[in-house]
């Protein structure tokens, strides 16, 4: 879905996980966004422009892999987008502040604004500054035309990482959703391989920046001989807009995949 913002008004994964089946959908009024809209802000010269919200799946240079979407020209795994960019139009001359707000900073996320320069995404000096009293961290580059805009996050500190594991290979991870009455969605019996790692202990955990996620947040189980683990029976409720942390840990190693979704007006 878009929506029409001006900038002159003063608008503002490592992995998404394998969905294995879709049984419902929602149907109520969409609740706010866990993750405020990006911001385009003039600075200097056009102090009226276009900005356009967009899903960066319709954006050039976006690719799939593993579930979710990736820029070309970065190691596979390494990087990933946000979901929403901007498109910039009618800025001939000047200066704007682009901002894109994100989750993960205290776990060592971090990244940078880019620009797609019609073959590869650039990126461009980017200041972050956490927000007080909120889980959300803001980030924030200078633009100097019109164009394609994205947050494109990765890990920046990995001394923030939640453990001193190491990273798990993981071959499958999937869960399956259907849709609650009211709005929302329910996730449940989620279940995967770690190949390399056999008859251990399971932990998965949600990270619920908003504070808006109900059900099993927690859970364990015993892996078999090849590795396999299923959670049958834990389950959890997210809203129609949401932002989660999926963090899986063994006895050896563990893994994080950020999930953010949200529900936009289609207002101009």
């Amino acid at each position: 879905m878009k929506k029409i913002i001006r900038a002159s008004t003063f608008s503002i994964l490592l992995a998404v996980v394998l969905q294995l089946s879709l049984l419902g959908s929602a149907t109520a009024a969409p609740l706010p966004s866990s993750l405020p809209d990006p911001v385009v802000t003039p600075v200097s010269g056009d102090m009226e422009f276009t900005t356009e919200l967009l899903p960066v799946q319709q954006f050039p240079g976006a690719q799939e892999y593993n579930q979710m979407l990736v820029p070309v020209g970065f190691p596979l795994g390494e990087a990933q987008f946000l979901d929403t960019g901007v498109v910039v139009s009618g800025m001939d001359s000047g200066t704007a502040t682009a901002c894109f707000y994100f989750t993960g900073a205290e776990s060592g996320w971090g990244g940078k604004v880019g620009v797609w320069n019609g073959t590869k995404w650039v990126l461009l000096p980017t200041t972050i500054t956490d927000l007080e009293e909120s889980p959300n961290s803001l980030a924030c580059a200078p633009i100097t035309g019109n164009g394609y805009y994205a947050f494109i996050k990765y890990i920046s500190s990995p001394e923030k990482l939640p453990t001193g594991k190491p990273w798990c290979q993981v071959t499958l991870l999937g869960f399956f959703q259907q849709g609650v009455d009211g709005g929302g969605t329910r996730y449940f019996d989620m279940l995967g391989v770690f190949p390399e790692i056999t008859n251990s202990l399971v932990t998965y955990t949600i990270i619920d920046p908003g504070m808006s996620i109900t059900g099993d947040l927690t859970g364990s189980v015993l892996s078999d001989a090849t590795g396999n683990f299923s959670f049958s029976g834990y389950s959890w409720v997210v809203p129609e807009s949401y932002t989660f942390i999926l963090h899986l840990e063994t006895s050896s190693c563990y893994v994080e995949y950020v999930r953010v979704h949200y529900v936009e007006d289609n207002e101009i």
